[in-house]
């Protein structure tokens, strides 16, 4: 039996994607730095909506966000189950429900390390930055990344501001979108 991995995969404007999987139970979205998923977007919440994974499927709530969450076009009021491909909006940033089959997964990993590589190589960034860069590009915030890397947070917020400054970013959706770009 195949072991699905969900993911959003972000609709950003042109044709760049980027993929955030969402891997665990319930992921908490917005612009409040304690959400899983940080959209800094003036049209998301501080705390927008969230994903919940169950044995049957993924379900999407909206909580009480000001410009609401909509499936498909359609504002939603109530936890809704979504489907393969459903588009999702928070605010204006627009996401497509996508799947990733575990037999696909090899090939999906050896794909992105190669970019991973050429864009480390491209910025001159460290090993540790690499490690932070991952991180961050998946959607973890600053103390996430800390507990995962053992370092302290004023030292993963360090890297975080290194890698803005070489790759001339200024927030995580800036940095995810050159990074799917390159």
């Amino acid at each position: 039996m195949q072991k699905t991995k969900w993911f959003l995969e972000g609709l950003i404007k042109g044709d760049s994607r980027w993929n955030i999987p969402i891997d665990k139970g319930e992921t908490q979205i917005g612009r409040s730095t304690e959400c899983d998923l940080i959209l800094q977007a003036p049209s998301v919440s501080r705390i927008h909506g969230i994903i919940k994974i169950f044995a049957d499927g993924v379900y999407l709530k909206d909580l009480g966000s000001r410009n609401g969450t909509y499936i498909n076009g359609v504002r939603i009021v109530d936890e809704k189950k979504l489907s393969i491909n459903d588009i999702i909006r928070f605010g204006e940033l627009e996401f497509c429900l996508r799947e990733l089959e575990e037999e696909d997964e090899k090939t999906q990993i050896d794909m992105e390390k190669q970019q991973e590589t050429d864009f480390i190589r491209l910025y001159g960034l460290s090993s540790r930055e690499e490690e932070v860069l991952y991180l961050l590009i998946k959607g973890l915030k600053t103390k996430e990344i800390a507990r995962r890397l053992f370092i302290s947070q004023g030292t993963a917020k360090n890297h975080v501001l290194s890698i803005y400054t070489k790759t001339d970013c200024h927030s995580r959706i800036e940095i995810a979108r050159k990074y799917q770009d390159f």
